[in-house]
């Protein structure tokens, strides 16, 4: 997804009928819409990027600061299936090859999907002349996990003699929500395109936690913003 910001503003500039003036919006406020890809460590959630797309509202609170807050929603569903010990009746100071002699065996289901998210930014962006001005953004960013873990237990040692509706024989199915985030930092790229309307390349990094895992995750975008 890194080549979304050179190829972007290069489209905007050759084509747009917009004069080299300066693009100062007298209006106060914007709404615009973006479209983003996000990647990076998320803790338990496995990589690969997340496709999103969200609606940004902003208030300038002078010529060259905003403040903004944008509601967003991915798009990424992951599995994985793995077996594995997950509890033993093996005695203390065990070995391992008594644990897993004496372990329960289940096979693991996993199935995460991204879901909302949200941030809130201070932005800065430059006055210069003609239609392309750079801007930097700072705040935090979250976004939320819906994770499920289907629990199914496919081997029982003979020597264990455990009744069928024990608890450890029993299938389980667990679903919580996982949300990660942190301090987020950022560039974008203003073009230009109309005395209202501008096309804004992104990228971002947001530094945090999700649950006690890392949670750093870079994030390539563009948006639309409409001054009014």
């Amino acid at each position: 997804m890194r080549w979304i910001v050179p190829v972007t503003i290069a489209v905007a500039i050759g084509a747009s009928p917009v004069p080299l003036l300066a693009q100062t919006p007298s209006s106060r406020f914007y709404v615009g819409a973006s479209a983003a890809a996000d990647g990076g460590s998320r803790g338990l959630i496995p990589g690969g990027a997340v496709p999103s797309a969200g609606a940004v509202f902003g208030v300038r609170i002078s010529d060259g600061w905003s403040v903004e807050a944008e509601v967003e929603r991915g798009f990424r569903t992951t599995r994985r299936t793995g077996e594995a010990v997950w509890v033993s009746f093996a005695p203390p100071n065990s070995t391992r090859a008594e644990i897993e002699r004496l372990g329960i065996r289940a096979r693991f289901d996993r199935t995460q999907t991204a879901g909302p998210g949200f941030a809130v930014h201070a932005v800065w962006r430059s006055r210069e002349p003609g239609r392309v001005n750079i801007g930097l953004l700072a705040g935090v960013s979250a976004r939320a996990y819906d994770s499920r873990v289907v629990r199914t237990t496919v081997l029982v040692p003979p020597e264990l003699s455990l009744p069928p509706d024990h608890p450890h024989l029993r299938r389980s199915d667990e679903t919580r929500t996982m949300t990660g985030g942190g301090l987020s930092g950022g560039m974008m790229v203003f073009v230009g395109l109309t005395a209202a309307l501008t096309l804004a390349p992104e990228m971002r990094y947001t530094h945090g936690l999700i649950t006690d895992d890392p949670y750093r995750v870079f994030r390539t975008g563009v948006r639309i913003m409409w001054s009014f």
